[in-house]
């Protein structure tokens, strides 16, 4: 059984996810195994089969079950959730890994910086706004700030490293919200267990905007509201009401005019529709006993195996796919 799962979901273009695989296959850690959760059809004219397990595609708009897919179809202790488009660098898993050393950490966030101006942080981790805004914490800095950090709700859902027992504990990525919002529920289900997030500067990956996956207004405005109300705080909760009612009038108005807003009202009004349904969704989470247990259980996963505490280290398996 491999101890690193490498799960790539594809996107982009095929030539976007053969740039990731290059990077990946080049500098993987040994006892490790690569998984691709397809978006469209790929012949593998390289003939990666033997290196690489490609999963089927599903449905265009069903990014999050191809993961989630992925990672039911994985029996390694940890994962490493990572979107076509990003290029990964040389141990680049190393210092990610050794963090799960701390048995109450349940994700780290790798340092991804900005492929086109690589001095510049692309994203240290996710965020998130009491209104109900997602946002990329440290995006356009040179160098992380003390303030930045404390804002990292959890790792970005594009360059991710998650400890699988933490993650079955609490039942993965929602299929009922986009990549980009199912990430964040995840981290605030982690948190919600009495898990931790860490940050791994040395842990570096390369990418550029085409990571991000982009919904139509429809969607991302469902996905979003969805997200709101799941994960409505139980205190504060009338600013962040008041918050983001404010957020929704924004983005209604700078629609104003345009075909979209029809679009954007319908979907936030279904979104707000299955209140009762996010109530308990937030409860079943916030339940002490329940969340003990969880951490219990995961914790007992972890220590049968104490190689789980050994730092990886990264081998220099080169690629057979030319590195145009």
């Amino acid at each position: 059984m491999p101890r690193l799962a490498i799960v790539i979901s594809a996107v982009g273009s095929i030539e976007s996810l053969e740039r990731t695989l290059v990077s990946v296959l080049e500098n993987r850690p040994a006892d490790s195994e690569i998984l691709v959760a397809l978006n469209q059809p790929y012949a593998d004219p390289y003939d990666l089969k033997e290196e690489v397990r490609f999963l089927p595609p599903v449905r265009r708009d069903s990014a999050v079950a191809g993961i989630q897919r992925a990672l039911a179809a994985t029996r390694a202790p940890f994962v490493h959730l990572l979107a076509s488009g990003c290029l990964v660098t040389e141990g680049w898993a190393d210092e990610a890994l050794a963090r799960f050393g701390d048995r109450s950490i349940a994700s780290v966030a790798p340092m991804v910086w900005d492929a086109e101006h690589r001095q510049r942080i692309f994203a240290a981790g996710v965020g998130y706004r009491p209104s109900g805004r997602r946002f990329l914490v440290g995006q356009g800095l040179e160098q992380l700030s003390a303030d930045a950090h404390e804002a990292i709700l959890g790792a970005c859902e594009f360059a991710a490293f998650y400890r699988k027992a933490a993650l079955d504990s609490v039942g993965g990525l929602s299929l009922r919200l986009g990549v980009r919002q199912a990430g964040i529920d995840l981290a605030f289900a982690l948190k919600r267990a009495g898990f931790g997030v860490a940050v791994a500067p040395q842990s570096r990956v390369y990418a550029s905007a085409e990571v991000e996956q982009n919904e139509g207004a429809f969607r991302q405005a469902l996905h979003d509201e969805r997200l709101f109300w799941r994960n409505l705080p139980g205190a504060g909760r009338i600013p962040a009401l008041t918050a983001h009612a404010g957020l929704v009038a924004i983005e209604l108005l700078c629609s104003f005019g345009r075909p979209r807003l029809l679009s954007q009202l319908a979907a936030r009004a279904l979104g707000c529709i299955p209140i009762g349904r996010n109530m308990r969704h937030r409860q079943t989470r916030t339940r002490t006993p329940e969340r003990s247990a969880r951490s219990k259980t995961a914790h007992q996963q972890l220590r049968v195996d104490r190689s789980h505490d050994v730092p990886a280290h990264s081998d220099s398996n080169q690629a057979r796919v030319p590195s145009n």
